[in-house]
């Protein structure tokens, strides 16, 4: 039996002694660069560790009233969903009628 080519030619080795990747190259995803982001994100106004729903704001302006904080320290968005299903009938099948050509609320 012999043995059967090589499926490479010598110009055609594959050189990966280059293939490190140094930490600083990664480039770390957050929120705002992910391609699924949620739509409570359009909705909610982050300072610190706790979201402000923007509806609200606006809603409580001249009053004495203030806009419940949600902590952010879950890391799940679960609690902002709900907020704007049971306050103001937002869900993900109908935000967009709530957003200007900006995406911003309105």
């Amino acid at each position: 039996m012999t043995s059967s080519p090589s499926a490479f030619s010598d110009s055609e080795t594959i050189d990966d002694t280059n293939s490190t990747i140094c930490e600083s190259e990664i480039q770390y995803q957050t929120a705002s660069t992910r391609k699924n982001r949620s739509h409570t994100s359009f909705f909610f106004r982050v300072e610190g560790d706790f979201a402000y729903c923007k509806i609200c704001e606006q809603n409580f302006a001249n009053t004495n009233k203030k806009v419940y904080g949600y902590s952010q320290k879950g890391g799940n968005t679960t609690n902002l969903i709900s907020h704007l299903r049971d306050k103001h009938d937002i869900n993900k099948d109908n935000y967009l009628e709530y957003l200007d050509e900006y995406e911003e609320v309105f």
